[in-house]
């Protein structure tokens, strides 16, 4: 990512165009120059461009720190829990076992939205909340079923679909809701207990940019290309086939890695037959449109400039010639010709790049990014929860690998055990410590204290004059 720099540059440098899309416009208090030139996705200014963007080694790192740091710190609170475990019989999950489990659950995420007939704007952002949640924990601490119920409920607050809690927690419960109040009360208390944990993980940024965005845009873009008509039955059939592939990109660590336009663009591509077409056609639409916009506004730059330094030049001479005559003038258009003859250090984009890569890389590296995307989705088509295989043997396998979850969950969320009691009983404490404070607060307030503070003379109250 390019930064603006309040130096002058040399001559030979040039803008980094290939990344140029995803640079952030970061401008100073008194900029010395204007930031550089070149398209800037505006998806690179928002909190998920910036923060919540990774390659795909810099994700399994974080994923094998957290598992590695969770199995430390649970062997040792088992330890405490019961001297008779050892850490070798704990069935720790791997990352790829915490991946499967994480990916059922996802699943689940579109079920519980669909049944409470919430928008796919809350399935997207619900699904956002629970993945980014567990790069930042790991299901041994928390289980996804509690997480995705608490990451439903904050999605509908951020994007204005607003549930009331108590029935949230009801229709959770279905048709047990009205048998079963503890049921009830528990999905209450779950939420209102991770809510904020949850919206910590998340660093309190509630904003997504869900590749639907980019879909409905480019579906709208496309009805509108002049070279190749696709009639309306053709778009309803691309749209309908390209949403199942975009539900299906939610599996997966697309969103991560790539923008919401590139997601968008593959999953229109997989469209069988002619999505590929459709796509190649838009492409080349978009780049002739991008192409001649930006030569044209290099043309204008340049010319702005060539003013600017006119202007400059001319203001120098007319000040010269007030202040110091003829010989002053002469002195200052010398300095203006030596000027001129030295490379001013613009940046400005070649237009080679600007005539072979005019949407900020080129068609290949574009299309080689679209590929990688397809072949994230196709892989979790294919492959199930755990990349080995749909159907019964899949689901069994998710079976196993939730009952091992149960075995070595932190026994600091497992109510019953000792830990938990112990957990429980130190926030309790807190809790009375807390009310204790206020209550004195309150108390303090009320009271009357002024009985010991010295009266002043002079302020002392007077009696009434007697008539």
């Amino acid at each position: 990512m390019a930064a603006v720099n309040s130096e002058p540059s040399s001559a030979s440098a040039r803008p980094p165009y290939a990344s140029s899309s995803m640079r952030p416009v970061e401008l100073l208090s008194n900029p010395l120059l204007p930031p550089p030139f070149g398209p800037s996705s505006s998806y690179a200014q928002t909190s998920q461009g910036r923060n919540w963007r990774f390659s795909h080694s810099k994700l399994s790192s974080i994923r094998s720190a957290i598992n590695a740091s969770a199995r430390d710190r649970l062997s040792t609170l088992w330890a405490e829990e019961s001297s008779s475990t050892s850490p070798s019989t704990i069935p720790f999950l791997s990352v790829s076992d915490e991946l499967s489990l994480i990916t059922y659950y996802l699943v689940k995420v579109s079920q519980i939205v669909h049944a409470l007939r919430l928008p796919e704007l809350v399935e997207a952002t619900a699904t956002t909340f629970v993945k980014r949640f567990y790069l930042r924990n790991t299901v041994m601490d928390f289980h996804p079923k509690n997480i995705v119920i608490t990451c439903i409920f904050l999605a509908s607050k951020a994007e204005n679909y607003p549930l009331n809690l108590s029935d949230f927690a009801r229709k959770l419960a279905g048709r047990q809701a009205n048998e079963n109040r503890a049921l009830v009360e528990e999905n209450r208390k779950v939420v209102l207990e991770l809510e904020f944990l949850v919206s910590q993980s998340l660093n309190f940024e509630y904003g997504v940019t869900g590749a639907h965005r980019s879909m409905y845009g480019l579906l709208l873009d496309i009805q509108a290309m002049e070279k190749v008509k696709v009639g309306r039955e053709e778009v309803h059939m691309l749209a309908a086939e390209a949403h199942g592939k975009l539900g299906k990109s939610r599996l997966t660590d697309a969103e991560f890695v790539y923008t919401p336009s590139q997601i968008a663009l593959a999953c229109v591509r997989m469209v069988e037959p002619k999505g590929k077409e459709v796509v190649t056609s838009w492409l080349d639409w978009k780049e002739e449109l991008a192409r001649n916009a930006g030569l044209e506004a290099k043309k204008r730059r340049v010319q702005v400039r060539e003013q600017e330094t006119a202007r400059a030049a001319k203001a120098k001479i007319a000040l010269a010639r007030r202040l110091k005559g003829k010989a002053g003038a002469k002195i200052a258009e010398d300095q203006v010709a030596a000027a001129a003859s030295i490379p001013s250090g613009e940046v400005e984009f070649e237009d080679e790049l600007l005539e072979t890569q005019p949407l900020g890389m080129s068609r290949h590296e574009l299309e080689a990014v679209l590929d990688e995307i397809q072949k994230m989705i196709e892989e979790t088509e294919n492959g199930g929860y755990t990349g080995k295989g749909k159907g019964a043997d899949d689901l069994e396998r998710i079976k196993a690998i939730d009952a091992r979850q149960k075995q070595c969950m932190n026994p600091e969320n497992v109510p019953g055990t000792k830990l938990f009691r112990k957990r429980r009983a130190e926030d309790d404490g807190e809790e009375e410590e807390a009310e204790g404070r206020s209550g004195k607060r309150a108390r303090g307030a009320d009271s009357d204290d002024d009985a010991d503070v010295p009266e002043a003379d002079g302020l002392r109250a007077k009696p009434d004059p007697q008539v």
